[in-house]
This record gives C-alpha cells, structure tokens and sequence, in this order.
C-alpha cells in the first residue's frame, strides 16, 4: 500500500517537525508539506527517515527506501 499525507506547516518549525514525526508513525511513503517554514541562518531541516525536496510553497518529502522513484 502507497501512503500520502499531505500537511500544512503555517510557516513554522515546530509544526513542521511535528509533521515530520507523525508521518514516521504513519509510514508515509510521500508528504507533502504546505507552507513551509521561512529560511533560518544556519537552521537547516533533515529526517534520517525522509528526503526532504524544497522549493517555495511546498515541500515534498519522501521515505528512504519506500520504493516509489519520483521526479523533482
């Protein structure tokens, strides 16, 4: 089964991160993150679970490993 969650961030870390733990419990195998948070100096976002591809509104996150190839 392909599991997709999608999750509005409102621009904020913290609720990012969040986002990020609860789709490790719900094996997601592809995220998509509304509204990311704005660019911190020298703050940078990582998952040792999850890929994180960024661009402006949306950022979309895929599990390491899950098998789905996907493009940029």
């Amino acid at each position: 089964m392909f599991r997709a969650i999608q999750h509005n961030s409102a621009r904020s870390y913290v609720w990012t991160m969040a986002g990020l733990e609860m789709v490790v419990e719900r094996k997601a195998d592809v995220v998509s993150l509304q509204e990311p948070p704005r660019e911190r100096t020298g703050i940078g976002l990582s998952h040792p679970a999850y890929e994180i591809r960024e661009r402006k509104r949306v950022w979309m996150v895929v599990r390491k490993g899950s098998g789905p190839i996907t493009n940029a």
